[in-house]
């Protein structure tokens, strides 16, 4: 059964501050759990110092089309250069302090920052740290489609990061007129990056989300006359309460109140 089209949103750049812009999505307004926050961004000089997370794995993809690639540090001792191509994710579970910051300042560096949540059995699992260098992403590259499995798996092509939360994320490439079925879980959605899109008889265009509902399985889609760049994102939500504070997302403020009181006792590190 074909999912049916929710919605399809346009989508604008904010200017943060200097060398830093962002699109942000957030579940809290599109439903898109177990993604939390989906975030294409480019940045060009350190933005964010050191800073804790918990509860959330925190993902870092860097577009191949990025000129620049970032640093990572943990307090756990991790030190990986994100290039263009390339994932980090930090599984921060029951703590853990992080920063990433570009490798030349002044050189763009163009990605997202996604968070996906756990489910209150994983929410306070050991911290860890995922690295897969842009060679080591598979490759779906046959008949007009070129898809990398950033999660999930492709026509046996598998993610080689694994992650406590099961989704499928791929960066889809479609020449001119091209089609493919992609296969979806629960919840589904669409963010365009360039080129267009049609669903049917509806139409979606760069800088445009589109949200599907929650029935079905399946979406069939076409590229435009100039072909198309889109990340598709699937995922189960774990139909479970959230509770956000701040770097923090835990199921329960009892969680919550925890987690703040082993920063405050250093128990997530020194970085």
């Amino acid at each position: 059964m074909e999912k049916q089209i929710k919605a399809i949103t346009p989508l604008h750049f904010t200017q943060k501050s200097s060398g830093f812009k962002t699109v942000d999505v957030f579940h809290t307004e599109f439903q898109l759990e177990p993604f939390l926050v989906f975030t294409e961004f480019y940045m060009n000089r350190p933005i964010f110092g050191p800073h804790p997370h918990a509860g959330v794995s925190v993902m870092t993809y860097m577009l191949p089309d990025s000129e620049g690639s970032f640093l990572n540090r943990d307090s756990r001792g991790d030190k990986s250069t994100i290039e263009p191509g390339g994932i980090h994710v930090t599984q921060a579970g029951s703590g853990v302090k992080h920063d990433e910051v570009p490798e030349t300042n002044g050189i763009d560096c163009h990605g997202f920052q996604i968070w996906i949540n756990h489910a209150d059995k994983n929410r306070l699992v050991e911290p860890k740290a995922f690295h897969a260098k842009s060679n080591e992403v598979p490759v779906y590259a046959k008949d007009g489609i070129n898809l990398r499995v950033i999660q999930g798996m492709y026509n046996h092509l598998k993610s080689p990061i694994e992650l406590v939360t099961p989704t499928t994320l791929f960066d889809v490439k479609l020449t001119a007129n091209t089609s493919i079925e992609l296969h979806t879980q629960e919840m589904a959605f669409i963010y365009m990056l360039s080129g267009s899109i049609n669903i049917g008889n509806d139409f979606a265009a760069a800088t445009h989300i589109v949200t599907f509902e929650t029935e079905g399985s399946l979406i069939r889609l076409t590229a435009g006359n100039n072909g198309a760049n889109f990340m598709f994102a699937s995922g189960k939500p774990h139909h479970e309460p959230i509770v956000y504070g701040g770097p923090f997302v835990m199921t329960t403020h009892e969680q919550l109140a925890e987690t703040q009181k082993r920063l405050q006792q250093g128990q997530m590190g020194v970085l």
